[in-house]
């Protein structure tokens, strides 16, 4: 596949948004002319709009002239069109496409004999004959056609049954639509065709003005304070919290010495021997506890073997998922969705893989190798990019930011191990990795696994050995740290308000930390995912994820997915089964999807009730 960086994607998507408004901006011309009073510049434009060859950019419109000339027997307007085509567009593209407009002439010249062998138009094969047949014979697949003249029942000869059938007259007006919609973008357009581009690039500069202000008042401002032991940076991250809010689902009373009481599911602590905390102030409220009901449930067979991967795309409207035979799909759930759907064969395996969360048709896959490849899944072109760092050849995890088009990727320096572990951040508007940090060693860790914050400026990374990092997801400096004294983390994330951390492990065992006070346990209870009776119901960082809202987990730790209310721990609702075991999951806004082992794939729809 041919490769385009995302700043060359993000124009030709931008020229084809301006192409396709081409009619709005005829209307604002007429508008602006009247305002003036060109009336008779106003006449001389409706003119020639009545004369559009290029019929508007609509590719259909001029693939369909094209067809009706060869049908109607019309060679000199096919002819004359094609070369207009030809000198107007094809003559801008990139010399890889000369083959490609060949081809398609080709095929419409054949068009107009099998219209004229089909009407008994001898006289008309005789005359292209005449005119082409010298040079077309000089071409070893054009030799059977010079006798079609003489042929009595063409279409029941081998050579000429395929181009007599209405499927290969379908097919090529499809393929050449097909081939018209990409030409067009790939022109220099006007700037006022590219008023859309201009658009989002405010919309970005006035977020950037707003990111800029929050820094100005101090509201990401991150602040690090040593622990009293001399542990390291633990604690406050202020700047990423706002004021003190802790729903009475969670804890419904607290002592002045900041103790949570206890609560259904939960198990309360002992902190007899740890220092008095200051007080967390509780708000009142009778909201109940989320609770997701399944709605619909799908299976799509869009995979031959097991597949390793699989990713909603930021909208919920897309899904990629990549199988054991290094197929690469990206499809619809949506039967009725206008999106694309992609197939591709990969000739490398993919290790991890992440949509793009402002621009949407960005699919970014990590290789095996140490590369990122950026697939623009609108014209199906894909990139590749060096990004890891050789010391730490081993991806963990990889996370898009909601703020801008980076990746936090965290990698280590053994596959099993990830007692070394470093931290980069990679650019994709730029192709380069903009930071880089190695982390503090966990010796007893086997994986790590990683949140980010609404904002991507505070990174939440979990080892196995349950020791978490808060990092910095601009410097990549570690500005807290929590020992959890848990085994097997596998799973990690922000609350809601981002002033606690939720930690599940292998087990089914969750907790909540707070992230004002580094080393108090809010809460601790079990999900029951049965994994003391099944070895194999044990979770892996795969197999677990979080609704948008945070407040419910979805767990698969076989061959269903369980949806459990994050503060009760209380089951909500379960899918039906795979046959076979759950290799991936990952939850959207409204709908959830697990991919299985035998290469099948189902998203449910889901409701908070």
């Amino acid at each position: 596949m041919s490769q385009l960086s995302p700043a060359t994607a993000d124009y030709v998507l931008s020229a084809k948004a301006g192409i396709e408004s081409l009619e709005y901006i005829d209307d604002l011309l007429r508008e602006y002319l009247l305002f003036r009073g060109f009336t008779s510049t106003l006449q001389a434009f409706e003119s020639d709009l009545e004369q559009d060859r290029d019929q508007g950019f609509h590719a259909d419109k001029i693939v369909d002239e094209l067809l009706s000339m060869a049908r109607e027997l019309r060679l000199d307007s096919l002819q004359e069109y094609w070369r207009y085509l030809s000198f107007r567009f094809f003559s801008h593209l990139s010399p890889k496409y000369q083959r490609t407009t060949k081809m398609f002439e080709k095929r419409l010249l054949r068009l107009f004999l099998v219209s004229a062998a089909k009407a008994g138009r001898r006289h008309d094969i005789r005359a292209f004959m005449g005119r082409h047949g010298t040079e077309l014979g000089q071409q070893a697949d054009w030799i059977p056609w010079l006798g079609l003249e003489y042929i009595d029942q063409p279409h029941e000869r081998p050579e000429f049954e395929a181009y007599f059938a209405d499927e290969w007259a379908a097919s090529l007006r499809a393929a050449l639509s097909d081939f018209m919609q990409t030409v067009f973008p790939a022109m220099a357009v006007p700037r006022i065709l590219l008023f859309d581009k201009d658009r989002r690039e405010r919309e970005a500069l006035q977020r950037k003005l707003h990111i800029f202000e929050e820094h100005m008042r101090g509201e990401t401002k991150i602040t690090a304070h040593e622990s009293g032991d001399g542990s390291g940076p633990v604690g406050l991250v202020e700047d990423h919290i706002g004021p003190a809010v802790v729903s009475p689902r969670l804890m419904p009373a607290l002592s002045t010495g900041g103790r949570p009481a206890e609560l259904d599911h939960t198990t309360e602590l002992d902190h007899s021997s740890e220092p008095d905390h200051m007080p967390v102030h509780v708000v009142p409220t009778d909201e109940p506890s989320s609770v997701l009901r399944i709605s619909q449930e799908d299976i799509f067979l869009e995979h031959n073997a097991g597949i390793s991967l699989a990713k909603f795309s930021a909208s919920g409207e897309l899904i990629a998922s990549y199988d054991d035979e290094s197929v690469l799909r990206v499809w619809a759930p949506d039967p009725s969705s206008t999106q694309p759907k992609l197939k591709n064969e990969l000739d490398f395996a993919v290790t991890a893989i992440a949509w793009d969360r402002r621009h949407t048709h960005l699919l970014y896959l990590y290789d095996e190798t140490g590369f990122i490849h950026t697939l623009n899944t609108k014209s199906n072109l894909l990139g590749r990019h060096p990004v890891f760092d050789r010391r730490h050849p081993w991806l963990q995890c990889m996370l898009p930011s909601a703020a801008s088009s980076t990746l936090l990727t965290v990698c280590s320096a053994k596959p099993e191990s990830s007692s070394d572990v470093a931290v980069l951040l990679w650019d994709a508007a730029a192709s380069r990795t903009v930071a880089s940090r190695r982390l503090p060693a966990s010796p007893d860790a086997h994986g790590v696994c990683a949140a980010l914050n609404h904002n991507a400026t505070l990174a939440a990374l979990a080892y196995s050995s349950g020791h978490i990092c808060l990092v910095d997801a601009r410097s990549l400096e570690t500005v807290a740290t929590i020992n959890t004294a848990q085994r097997d983390v596998c799973a990690v994330e922000l609350s809601r308000d981002e002033d606690s951390l939720v930690v599940a492990t292998e087990s089914g065992a969750l907790t909540r930390w707070s992230l004002r006070k580094s080393h108090e346990l809010l809460a601790e209870s079990s999900l029951d995912i049965g994994a003391s009776a099944l070895p194999d119901s044990r979770l892996d960082c795969d197999r677990v994820a979080f609704t948008p809202d945070r407040d419910c987990i979805v767990a698969a730790p076989r061959d269903q997915c369980l949806i459990f209310n994050i503060d009760s721990a209380s089951l909500s609702d379960c899918t039906r089964r795979h046959k076979d075991l759950i290799s991936v999951i990952d939850v959207a806004a409204d709908r959830m999807l697990s991919a299985s082992e035998d290469g099948t794939v189902r998203v449910a729809q889901y409701r908070k009730v």
